[in-house]
Protein backbone atom coordinates (compact mmCIF):
# COMPACT_ATOMS: atom_id res chain seq x y z
CA UNK A 1 0.00 0.00 0.00
CA UNK A 2 2.60 2.60 0.60
CA UNK A 3 4.25 2.08 -2.61
CA UNK A 4 0.88 2.91 -4.19
CA UNK A 5 0.37 5.52 -1.98
CA UNK A 6 3.62 7.22 -3.19
CA UNK A 7 2.61 6.66 -6.31
CA UNK A 8 -0.14 8.45 -6.14
CA UNK A 9 1.36 11.64 -5.18
CA UNK A 10 4.21 11.03 -8.13
CA UNK A 11 1.24 10.92 -10.38
CA UNK A 12 -1.01 13.60 -8.40
CA UNK A 13 2.09 16.23 -9.24
CA UNK A 14 2.44 15.53 -12.64
CA UNK A 15 -1.18 15.10 -13.62
CA UNK A 16 -1.30 18.18 -15.42
CA UNK A 17 1.87 16.92 -18.02
CA UNK A 18 -0.62 14.70 -19.69
CA UNK A 19 -3.05 15.34 -21.60
CA UNK A 20 -5.11 13.16 -23.74
CA UNK A 21 -5.91 13.24 -27.82
CA UNK A 22 -9.69 13.03 -27.25
CA UNK A 23 -11.91 12.25 -24.17
CA UNK A 24 -12.08 9.09 -22.67
CA UNK A 25 -14.03 7.73 -19.91
CA UNK A 26 -12.51 8.56 -16.19
CA UNK A 27 -11.09 5.66 -14.47
CA UNK A 28 -12.24 6.60 -11.25
CA UNK A 29 -15.89 7.08 -12.49
CA UNK A 30 -15.29 3.32 -14.06
CA UNK A 31 -13.77 1.46 -11.22
CA UNK A 32 -16.50 2.62 -8.42
CA UNK A 33 -19.42 1.84 -10.94
CA UNK A 34 -18.37 -1.90 -11.30
CA UNK A 35 -17.40 -2.24 -7.61
CA UNK A 36 -20.38 -0.36 -7.15
CA UNK A 37 -22.37 -3.16 -9.03
CA UNK A 38 -20.49 -5.98 -8.97
CA UNK A 39 -18.57 -6.08 -5.97
CA UNK A 40 -14.35 -5.80 -5.13
CA UNK A 41 -13.43 -9.21 -6.80
CA UNK A 42 -15.22 -8.69 -9.63
CA UNK A 43 -13.86 -5.16 -9.93
CA UNK A 44 -10.15 -6.32 -10.02
CA UNK A 45 -10.71 -9.58 -12.50
CA UNK A 46 -12.65 -6.58 -14.90
CA UNK A 47 -10.17 -4.19 -14.94
CA UNK A 48 -6.98 -6.80 -14.72
CA UNK A 49 -8.84 -8.02 -18.13
CA UNK A 50 -9.20 -4.45 -19.11
CA UNK A 51 -5.75 -3.30 -18.78
CA UNK A 52 -4.47 -6.41 -20.94
CA UNK A 53 -6.67 -5.81 -23.63
CA UNK A 54 -6.13 -1.93 -23.87
CA UNK A 55 -4.18 -0.06 -21.53
CA UNK A 56 -5.30 3.09 -22.90
CA UNK A 57 -8.53 2.99 -22.93
CA UNK A 58 -8.98 5.15 -19.95
CA UNK A 59 -7.86 8.89 -19.22
CA UNK A 60 -6.15 8.22 -15.46
CA UNK A 61 -7.75 11.28 -13.32
CA UNK A 62 -5.85 10.92 -10.08
CA UNK A 63 -7.70 13.15 -8.58
CA UNK A 64 -10.68 11.40 -9.37
CA UNK A 65 -9.01 7.96 -7.99
CA UNK A 66 -7.66 9.57 -4.91
CA UNK A 67 -11.15 10.71 -4.06
CA UNK A 68 -12.91 7.17 -4.89
CA UNK A 69 -10.06 5.66 -2.49
CA UNK A 70 -10.77 8.65 0.21
CA UNK A 71 -14.74 8.01 0.27
CA UNK A 72 -14.47 4.58 0.34
CA UNK A 73 -11.92 4.93 3.01
CA UNK A 74 -14.65 7.47 5.01
CA UNK A 75 -17.20 5.00 5.44
CA UNK A 76 -14.72 2.73 6.56
CA UNK A 77 -14.90 0.13 3.44
CA UNK A 78 -10.98 -0.39 3.35
CA UNK A 79 -10.90 -3.35 1.12
CA UNK A 80 -13.42 -1.12 -1.50
CA UNK A 81 -10.04 1.97 -0.78
CA UNK A 82 -7.74 -0.71 -1.39
CA UNK A 83 -8.88 -2.37 -4.42
CA UNK A 84 -9.03 1.26 -5.95
CA UNK A 85 -5.66 2.29 -5.32
CA UNK A 86 -4.54 -1.61 -6.83
CA UNK A 87 -6.49 -1.30 -9.99
CA UNK A 88 -5.75 1.75 -10.41
CA UNK A 89 -1.65 1.28 -10.15
CA UNK A 90 -0.31 -0.12 -13.62
CA UNK A 91 -2.48 2.31 -14.84
CA UNK A 92 0.02 5.06 -12.82
CA UNK A 93 2.96 3.20 -13.39
CA UNK A 94 2.43 2.95 -17.32
CA UNK A 95 1.85 6.78 -16.94
CA UNK A 96 4.83 7.74 -14.46
CA UNK A 97 7.18 5.64 -17.62
CA UNK A 98 5.97 7.35 -20.21
CA UNK A 99 6.54 11.06 -18.68
CA UNK A 100 9.84 9.79 -17.67
CA UNK A 101 10.12 8.32 -21.23
CA UNK A 102 9.37 11.39 -22.76
CA UNK A 103 11.26 14.13 -20.66
CA UNK A 104 14.64 11.75 -21.01
CA UNK A 105 13.95 11.95 -25.21
CA UNK A 106 13.38 15.32 -24.36
CA UNK A 107 16.29 15.47 -22.72
CA UNK A 108 18.71 14.44 -25.02
CA UNK A 109 17.32 16.57 -27.89
CA UNK A 110 17.70 19.62 -26.07
CA UNK A 111 21.58 17.68 -25.15
CA UNK A 112 22.09 17.39 -28.29
CA UNK A 113 20.79 20.30 -29.89
CA UNK A 114 22.84 22.71 -27.41
CA UNK A 115 26.32 20.53 -28.31
CA UNK A 116 25.49 21.16 -31.77
CA UNK A 117 25.23 25.04 -31.27
CA UNK A 118 28.66 25.17 -28.73
CA UNK A 119 30.35 23.30 -32.18
CA UNK A 120 28.95 25.80 -34.28
CA UNK A 121 29.98 28.63 -32.10
CA UNK A 122 33.21 27.45 -31.49
CA UNK A 123 33.34 27.08 -35.38
CA UNK A 124 32.12 30.68 -35.72
CA UNK A 125 34.78 32.21 -33.31
CA UNK A 126 37.75 29.87 -35.19
CA UNK A 127 36.69 31.80 -38.63
CA UNK A 128 36.47 35.31 -36.76
CA UNK A 129 39.64 34.63 -35.25
CA UNK A 130 41.04 33.61 -39.05
CA UNK A 131 39.40 36.68 -40.14
CA UNK A 132 41.14 38.90 -37.59
CA UNK A 133 44.53 37.52 -38.31
CA UNK A 134 43.90 38.61 -42.38
CA UNK A 135 45.68 42.28 -41.72
CA UNK A 136 44.28 44.77 -44.50
CA UNK A 137 47.66 45.81 -45.85
CA UNK A 138 48.03 49.63 -46.88
CA UNK A 139 51.33 48.98 -47.90
CA UNK A 140 52.54 47.15 -51.02
CA UNK A 141 53.59 43.91 -51.37
CA UNK A 142 57.89 43.82 -50.93
CA UNK A 143 60.39 41.35 -52.90
CA UNK A 144 63.09 41.88 -50.30
CA UNK A 145 61.64 39.36 -47.92
CA UNK A 146 63.05 36.51 -47.97
CA UNK A 147 66.38 37.50 -45.91
CA UNK A 148 64.12 37.49 -42.62
CA UNK A 149 62.57 33.62 -43.64
CA UNK A 150 63.89 30.67 -41.19
CA UNK A 151 63.77 29.27 -37.77
CA UNK A 152 64.20 31.47 -34.42
CA UNK A 153 65.08 30.17 -31.39
CA UNK A 154 67.24 30.37 -27.90
CA UNK A 155 70.01 28.06 -29.25
CA UNK A 156 70.10 27.09 -25.06
CA UNK A 157 66.58 25.51 -25.61
CA UNK A 158 66.68 21.68 -26.47
CA UNK A 159 63.22 21.97 -27.48
CA UNK A 160 62.98 22.31 -30.74
CA UNK A 161 59.60 22.83 -30.95
CA UNK A 162 59.98 26.71 -29.23
CA UNK A 163 60.45 28.34 -31.87
CA UNK A 164 59.18 30.67 -34.51
CA UNK A 165 59.03 30.58 -37.85
CA UNK A 166 59.35 33.40 -40.28
CA UNK A 167 58.10 32.81 -44.14
CA UNK A 168 56.58 34.68 -47.31
CA UNK A 169 53.26 34.90 -48.23
CA UNK A 170 52.34 33.91 -51.37
CA UNK A 171 51.02 37.30 -52.69
CA UNK A 172 54.09 39.10 -50.91
CA UNK A 173 54.02 39.90 -47.25
CA UNK A 174 56.10 38.74 -44.03
CA UNK A 175 54.16 35.59 -41.94
CA UNK A 176 55.15 34.64 -38.61
CA UNK A 177 53.61 31.64 -36.63
CA UNK A 178 55.19 29.00 -33.94
CA UNK A 179 55.96 25.78 -34.24
CA UNK A 180 54.62 24.55 -30.73
CA UNK A 181 50.51 24.64 -29.98
CA UNK A 182 47.64 25.32 -32.30
CA UNK A 183 48.65 28.34 -32.48
CA UNK A 184 47.05 30.78 -35.97
CA UNK A 185 49.87 33.01 -38.58
CA UNK A 186 50.10 36.14 -37.79
CA UNK A 187 50.02 38.18 -41.18
CA UNK A 188 52.17 41.23 -40.89
CA UNK A 189 52.89 44.76 -41.69
CA UNK A 190 55.38 46.31 -42.72
CA UNK A 191 56.13 49.31 -40.17
CA UNK A 192 59.92 50.15 -41.64
CA UNK A 193 62.84 48.49 -43.38
CA UNK A 194 63.22 45.70 -40.57
CA UNK A 195 60.42 45.94 -38.66
CA UNK A 196 57.23 44.09 -38.63
CA UNK A 197 53.65 44.60 -36.83
CA UNK A 198 50.49 42.38 -35.71
CA UNK A 199 47.30 43.41 -34.34
CA UNK A 200 44.05 42.62 -34.11
CA UNK A 201 40.93 42.16 -31.64
CA UNK A 202 43.27 40.27 -28.65
CA UNK A 203 46.55 41.20 -29.61
CA UNK A 204 49.36 42.82 -30.38
CA UNK A 205 52.89 42.09 -31.38
CA UNK A 206 55.94 43.46 -32.81
CA UNK A 207 58.81 41.99 -34.52
CA UNK A 208 62.35 43.49 -35.12
CA UNK A 209 65.21 42.22 -36.83
CA UNK A 210 69.11 42.26 -36.57
CA UNK A 211 70.89 41.68 -39.84
CA UNK A 212 74.58 41.35 -41.00
CA UNK A 213 76.23 44.07 -43.56
CA UNK A 214 74.41 42.15 -46.64
CA UNK A 215 70.88 42.50 -45.15
CA UNK A 216 70.58 38.78 -44.35
CA UNK A 217 68.57 38.61 -40.57
CA UNK A 218 70.95 37.10 -37.57
CA UNK A 219 68.23 37.86 -35.05
CA UNK A 220 64.70 38.41 -34.20
CA UNK A 221 63.24 40.83 -31.41
CA UNK A 222 60.23 40.91 -30.33
CA UNK A 223 57.35 41.55 -27.23
CA UNK A 224 55.85 38.31 -26.62
CA UNK A 225 56.73 38.48 -22.63
CA UNK A 226 56.77 34.41 -22.71
CA UNK A 227 59.92 34.10 -24.96
CA UNK A 228 62.98 35.39 -24.71
CA UNK A 229 64.24 38.00 -26.79
CA UNK A 230 66.44 38.53 -28.93
CA UNK A 231 66.34 34.96 -30.66
CA UNK A 232 68.58 33.91 -32.96
CA UNK A 233 68.15 32.78 -36.49
CA UNK A 234 68.62 28.97 -35.94
CA UNK A 235 68.21 27.73 -39.14
CA UNK A 236 65.88 27.62 -42.27
CA UNK A 237 62.56 27.00 -42.94
CA UNK A 238 62.07 23.09 -43.12
CA UNK A 239 61.84 21.65 -46.61
CA UNK A 240 57.72 21.10 -46.22
CA UNK A 241 57.56 25.08 -45.29
CA UNK A 242 59.73 26.98 -47.95
CA UNK A 243 57.25 27.06 -50.08
CA UNK A 244 54.86 30.58 -50.13
CA UNK A 245 52.20 30.77 -47.26
CA UNK A 246 47.89 31.26 -48.87
CA UNK A 247 46.13 33.97 -47.13
CA UNK A 248 43.07 32.07 -46.10
CA UNK A 249 40.26 33.02 -48.16
CA UNK A 250 37.40 35.12 -46.32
Amino acid sequence: MKKIFYLVILVTILAPAFLTAQEKPLLSEAIKKVIDTNGIEAAKNHFADEYKLDKNHYKVDMKGVSSLAAEYSKTKNYAAAGAVMEIASPYMQDMVASYIGKNTKQKMKAEKQQGEKEKQDKKFEKQKTDQNNIVEFEVEPRKDLERFTGLYGDPAVKDKTRRFWVAISCDGYLVVGALWGDVSPWWMRSESNKVFTYSDSFSKLKFEFVTDKNGKALEMMHDIKSMKTPLKRVGPLPDNMKHCIERPKR
